[in-house]
């Protein structure tokens, strides 16, 4: 029987306490996933896949990010830090790698990260990377041009209001064309995924349909700026595994372009990568129609390493 235990321990920012959840496989276990979430979502979202990974006996653990879900106060929701906050949401993971490792020594550990919460676990991946076995980034880009206009963005927001402001001028022009490509779009999320019930879910739950705050973007600015320069791929560990894996219907990605553009990167620094493009999927692989399929591949690639 799969257990799932929920616990806490203190952000690096010195203030919050960061949520967290362990899902524990029955007999021994193979290995360690940790599991890092995207925007405007949380860590209970992941919690079928999860145990999926733990059916197949994973250790899974996954927090939630500083201003998202129980990590933070509904008024804190797309708030990150003050200073320096995504290389502190980074270091909150790290601080989960820690004690999963000093409760669990010697397994192979696991990163899997999606959206905002795989540029986290792409910088994570150069400032930690001896921690980990392998790592997949899901549904992530590398848009150096788009992280400078969103940071510009942000700037000109910021001449009249304060960090904690949530601007729907912003919002809207971060993610207002992503249905585009859409036909009849019934809901402004319809990009995440074909999966209605899931899009329904989401429309319907305050924990991911909060606005960010000027804060908010500009972390997530400078994270995409972060992992979009040449230094990110150049100090790159070049033995850690690395799975790509995206839609190309996920806008996010540029529909599978920009996931390639990263790929092809990584190949020119002679790292250790591979790439799966799902036809006609949207942006979380985890909540799509095609979701077994996506587990199993991404299953088969941790077991690479076992």
């Amino acid at each position: 029987m799969i257990t799932m235990t929920e616990s806490t321990y203190k952000s690096r920012d010195g203030v919050h306490n960061i949520y967290y959840c362990v899902w524990m496989p029955e007999g021994e276990p193979r290995g360690i996933v940790q599991l890092s979430h995207g925007m405007c979502e949380y860590i209970g979202r992941y919690d079928h896949f999860a145990r999926f990974l733990a059916s197949k006996g994973f250790i899974v653990c996954g927090n939630d990010h500083l201003g998202h879900g129980n990590s933070a106060e509904p008024e804190e929701w797309g708030y990150i830090a003050p200073k320096d906050g995504f290389r502190i949401l980074v270091r909150d993971l790290h601080t989960l790698t820690k004690l999963m490792k000093d409760k669990y020594p010697g397994l192979p550990y696991f990163l899997f990260g999606h959206s905002m919460g795989s540029f986290l676990a792409r910088a994570y991946c150069t400032w930690f990377g001896r921690e980990l076995t392998a790592a997949v980034f899901c549904g992530t880009n590398g848009i150096m041009k788009g992280a400078e206009g969103l940071l510009l963005a942000v700037d000109a927001e910021k001449q009249l209001h304060s960090d904690h402001y949530r601007s729907r001028r912003l919002n809207s022009l971060a993610f207002g064309q992503y249905c585009k490509k859409i036909a009849d779009p019934k809901t402004p999320y319809d990009w995440i995924t074909r999966d209605d019930d899931i899009v329904d879910m989401y429309a319907h739950d305050e924990r991911c349909t909060f606005v960010f705050t000027l804060n908010g973007f500009e972390n997530l600015g400078r994270m995409i700026w972060f992992v979009s320069q040449e230094k990110w791929f150049s100090t790159l560990r070049k033995d850690l595994p690395v799975l790509l894996i995206a839609g190309d219907a996920d806008p996010v990605g540029d529909y599978g372009e920009g996931v390639k553009k990263v790929f092809n990167k990584l190949i020119s620094y002679s790292c250790t990568a591979r790439i799966r493009i799902y036809e006609g999927c949207r942006h979380e692989l985890v909540n799509e129609l095609n979701k077994d399929e996506v587990f199993a591949d991404v299953l088969d690639f941790f077991e690479t390493f076992i």
